[in-house]
Parts: C-alpha cells; sequence; structure tokens
C-alpha cells in the first residue's frame, strides 16, 4: 500500500496517515480496456474500409480486443476485498443502473454480446472449413462454433459480410463509449484536482488506438505466425498499421499539449497548478517526472512516432516495429499510471506527498499485475488455438486479377481496355 507520514507535524510528531486507495489493479483496468477498444478499432477498419493490407490482421486484432475485454472484468475483481460478490453488487441491487458502475456493467454486457457475434460471422467460414477437415478437438470446437449453419455458398457468406459492418459500426460506438467512461469516471471525480480534468476522456480514447495499434502490432510479429506456417507477416502490412500509429500519436500528443498547457501554465485552478508541478515537474523533483516526460512522452510517443514518419525501413522492419511498438504499449501504460496514481499523491490533509512503494505480494501488488498480464496472454493464445487461421498472401492478388480480368475479342480498342 502506498503511505504517506506528515512531517511538518506539530512537535515533529507524525501526523495523518493516508493511502493511495486505487493501486496497481485500477491501473492495470484502463490500460486493458483500452487495449480492447484500440485492437477492436484496428479490426473494424477493414471490414468498414476494405483497407486489404489490414486483412492479415483483422482477425488477430478481434481476437486479442476479446481476451481483453474479458480479462478488464477482472482487474477491478482483483483490487475489490470481496470479489465473489461482484455479480450480485453489479447485476442486482437496487442502484443498477444508475451508478457509475452499473452503467459501466451495462456497456460491458453489451460488448460482450456483440463481441460474441462479431466472432461468430468473422470465423463461420473457417470453422465450417476446419470441421470438415480436422476430426481432433479443434474440429469438433469449430463445428460447435458454426451453430449448425454450414452454408457456404456465396449468398450466404455475403449475409456474414452485411453482418459484420454493421457490427463493426456498432462496435466502434461501444468502444469509444466503453474507454470513454473509464476517462469520465475520473474525470467526474471532484476530491482530486489532477482527475477533474474535462480533458481526460478524449485522452483516454486517443491513448487507447495508441495502445490498440502499438499491441496488435506486437502480436502481428510474434504471435500471428504461430496460428499456421502458411502465415507470414507482411511488410505492406507493418507499414500500414505503423502510419496509422503515427494518425494516432498525432492525436494522442494534441490532447497531452492540451493537457499541459492546462495545467502547467496556470489556466486552471491553484490546486491542480500545484498539485501537477509537485508530482510532474522535473524542476520541482516530482516523483512521477521520469515517467511522465521521459517515458510516457518522450520514449513512448514523440521518438516512435519520429522514427516510423522519417523512416520507410523502419515502418516495414519486423524488428524495430517490435521494439517501438513495445515502447509505446509501456509508454501508454505510463501514462495509465501517472494518471490514477499521480493524482493520489497529493495528500488532503497536511502537506508533501503520499510515499510510493508498491508490495511484490497482495491484491494490489507487483505479482497481481504479472498474473492479470499472464492471463491475457494465455486467453489470447487459447482463442488463436482454436479460432486460428490460415492466411493465403496469394487470395489478395487472385482476387485483383479476377476483378481485372476480360475476354478481348481481337480488336485494338478491346486491347486497349
Amino acid at each position: 500500500m502506498f503511505q504517506y507520514m506528515n512531517p511538518l507535524a506539530i512537535n515533529g510528531s507524525f501526523g495523518t496517515l493516508e493511502n493511495v486507495y486505487w493501486g496497481l489493479p485500477i491501473v492495470i483496468y484502463p490500460f486493458l480496456s483500452g487495449l480492447l477498444a484500440g485492437s477492436f478499432v484496428v479490426g473494424a477498419l477493414y471490414h468498414l474500409f476494405h483497407i486489404e493490407k489490414l486483412k492479415p490482421v483483422s482477425q488477430l486484432s478481434l481476437i486479442a480486443s476479446f481476451a481483453m475485454l474479458l480479462l478488464a472484468a477482472m482487474a477491478p475483481l482483483a483490487d475489490a476485498l470481496q470479489p465473489q460478490r461482484a455479480i450480485w453488487e453489479l447485476y442486482f441491487r437496487d442502484h443498477f443502473p444508475y451508478s457509475p458502475l452499473g452503467m459501466f456493467i451495462i456497456i460491458w454486457t453489451l460488448f460482450v454480446i456483440a463481441f460474441l457475434f462479431e466472432l461468430y460471422y468473422l470465423f463461420r467460414e473457417h470453422n465450417i472449413k476446419r470441421s470438415q477437415e480436422d476430426k481432433g478437438i479443434r474440429g469438433k470446437v469449430s463445428k460447435f462454433l458454426t451453430l449448425g449453419n454450414m452454408d457456404l455458398s456465396p449468398k450466404s457468406i455475403s449475409k456474414d459480410h452485411k453482418a459484420l459492418w454493421i457490427i463493426s459500426i456498432l462496435g466502434i460506438i461501444l468502444s469509444i463509449i466503453f474507454h470513454g467512461y473509464v476517462g469520465f469516471l475520473f474525470g467526474a471525480i471532484k476530491a482530486r484536482a489532477l482527475w477533474s480534468d474535462p480533458v481526460i476522456p478524449p485522452m483516454f480514447i486517443a491513448s487507447a488506438v495508441v495502445s490498440g495499434i502499438a499491441f496488435v502490432g506486437l502480436l502481428y510479429v510474434v504471435g500471428f505466425p504461430l496460428f499456421s506456417n502458411k502465415n507470414k507477416v507482411e511488410p505492406d502490412t507493418l507499414d500500414v498499421l505503423n502510419k496509422s500509429l503515427v494518425y494516432a500519436i498525432f492525436a494522442d500528443l494534441f490532447f497531452d499539449l492540451i493537457e499541459w498547457l492546462y495545467s502547467v501554465r496556470g489556466y486552471n485552478s491553484k490546486a491542480v497548478y500545484d498539485n501537477w508541478h509537485a508530482v510532474y515537474s522535473f524542476a520541482g523533483h516530482g516523483p512521477l517526472w521520469f515517467n511522465y516526460h521521459v517515458l510516457q512522452i518522450g520514449l513512448g510517443l514523440i521518438i516512435p512516432a519520429f522514427l516510423f514518419l522519417v523512416f520507410k525501413r523502419i515502418r516495414r522492419s519486423l524488428i524495430w516495429t517490435l521494439i517501438l511498438d513495445f515502447i509505446v504499449t509501456v509508454g501508454v501504460f505510463e501514462m495509465r499510471f501517472d494518471t490514477v496514481i499521480g493524482a493520489q499523491l497529493p495528500v488532503k490533509i497536511g502537506q508533501g506527498l503520499v510515499n510510493l512503494h508498491i508490495p511484490f505480494l497482495g491484491y494490489d501488488g507487483y505479482l497481481t499485475g504479472i498474473g492479470l498480464f499472464a492471463m491475457g496472454i494465455l486467453l489470447i493464445f487459447i482463442f488463436g488455438y482454436f479460432l486460428g487461421w490460415e492466411h493465403d498472401p496469394e487470395e489478395l492478388s487472385i482476387k485483383q486479377e479476377q476483378k481485372y480480368r476480360f475476354e478481348w475479342d481481337g480488336t485494338e480498342e478491346g486491347q486497349k481496355k
């Protein structure tokens, strides 16, 4: 637990003991929800705008997003002292659906339902083919996931594509609401000066897209070839992903700049100004100045954006994508840490800041965080094993050839055509 002892109390005795009540699991919760929202946006881009170079990651991103959706609900439960009461408290108490968490559980439940439909239509064709070819456990699971619909006619597949288009629009709206609502919860808390900021919801959404694109890039380089020997990482897909990441980083930096000007230049209240300088200012030796200026802004946003924007070879490189996407993901995690923990460091009674100390054991310790991330990786590869697919890089060229195919009638006009 983070604790604070006031050394300036009268007669040199220690004053009021203050704690950081929202610890590491609450930091991980908005980070995971950001990964799911951003990953879903990447997958939806292909279905909405038919960006063919994103097709290899369209299914991968939705698998990762669904795993993060299930895991995001586990983080607050890890922080709760009685997690076994979660279903009763969130669904059946009289404050449902009027409390903030009651509204959250409505959005989360709708998102789960939308995801189940999305995954069904997205993998139905693959599940039918695997159920016919594989007689093992994967084939049996695939046959169950078809729900008895074994129709592979062009009309049926066209219906699947239309359903995916509609669900993608709905999913993007839910992902923005889902993660924006996390920012709204923090921004609505007036008791903490650094949380009472109207920029927090859009800043959370922008950083969620950043983390989602970087996370999909990591999984594409590391996990995509594991699903099948036919799955190869395409430099063109990396190029599109990293360009999209640069645009998302610019949006994130825009909101960071607004927050910086809003807090540092004294456009806000004296409490916000004093707290920001006490926690984040390197001139004032704030405890989180390195996290904020170096890890979150410098290494997490500016340097990757510069390298991806200027150097095309880096955008198309597997090693550089792996390194920079990992740095970006860590930078977004630092943003969540700086926001959640930083606002709780200024004490409400007395002077000074809470002394940072995160235990290794305990419900708010490092071991809990390691366990949550390990569960996320495990869920991704379990879903990937049963929903995995073989991507054929020649499929796009075949479609393009069919699109531009014509029968030459021997005339000069037909040859030009």
